[in-house]
């Protein structure tokens, strides 16, 4: 599948056609609960936001004709300028894609970019099996295959507690996501700077919510924090 797959920037203004349809088709269908309105992405991408920058890469075929058009997955990921650190904040591949490896071209292209420019870590944000409790549409068993599948690739868990800030004005926080750190061409040390790991949550909630985190979530993470991989 990869041979004559294609992957394409959103750029500018006049991507904005493609970048609708990705949002409304499969981004949509995966993230239906907890996804983040296409008026903030167009306003990260071309209004001009300080906090962040936003890049979305889309995956597929014959991406610049509507007619012929295949969306087969996209990724959105980000730089925070304060901190430097990346976030890979969101990935979906069409089920038709699945197990083909564009997952991980997508995160690794997406980890090495943030990497080569400078940032000292590159997380993401994942369904936590431990912190979901009753009531959740997902099974236990998928968020754990995804978060094996990421180990698979490199990631290891950031041990400390993680709530996601809210990503739109009446969205609620999201307190069943943990934390990974992803891997570049070295693999990832068995610790990370406590320090790096504030600084990308404070600067997550300023671009975000527009103000810090509670001081009790910053204060509860230690100088080190240990990357560690998760079992069943």
């Amino acid at each position: 599948m990869d041979v004559d797959l294609e992957i394409t920037s959103i750029e500018g203004p006049d991507d904005e056609e493609l970048l609708d349809a990705f949002h409304g088709g499969i981004y949509r269908d995966v993230f239906r609960d907890s996804q983040e309105p296409i008026a903030v992405w167009k306003r990260a991408l071309w209004g001009g936001v300080s906090s962040h920058e936003l890049t979305i890469q889309i995956a597929g075929r014959n991406l610049r004709d509507p007619a012929r058009r295949e969306i087969l997955g996209g990724i959105a990921f980000e730089r925070y300028p304060r901190c430097g650190c990346g976030l890979i904040s969101y990935m979906v591949i069409a089920p038709a894609a699945r197990r083909h490896g564009v997952g991980r071209r997508l995160q690794r292209g997406a980890a090495d970019a943030l990497f080569a420019g400078g940032a000292p870590a590159v997380f993401g944000e994942l369904d936590d099996p431990r912190r979901r409790g009753e009531g959740v549409a997902e099974p236990a068993y998928d968020m754990w295959r995804r978060i094996e599948r990421n180990q698979v690739w490199g990631a290891r868990i950031v041990d400390a507690r993680y709530v996601q800030p809210a990503l739109a004005p009446g969205l609620p926080r999201d307190r069943g996501l943990c934390l990974i750190a992803l891997s570049g061409a070295d693999p990832l040390p068995p610790t990370i700077s406590g320090q790096i790991v504030r600084d990308f949550i404070e600067d997550r909630y300023l671009a975000t919510e527009g103000s810090p985190p509670d001081r009790a979530l910053l204060a509860a993470i230690p100088e080190r924090v240990a990357l560690i991989e998760l079992q069943r």
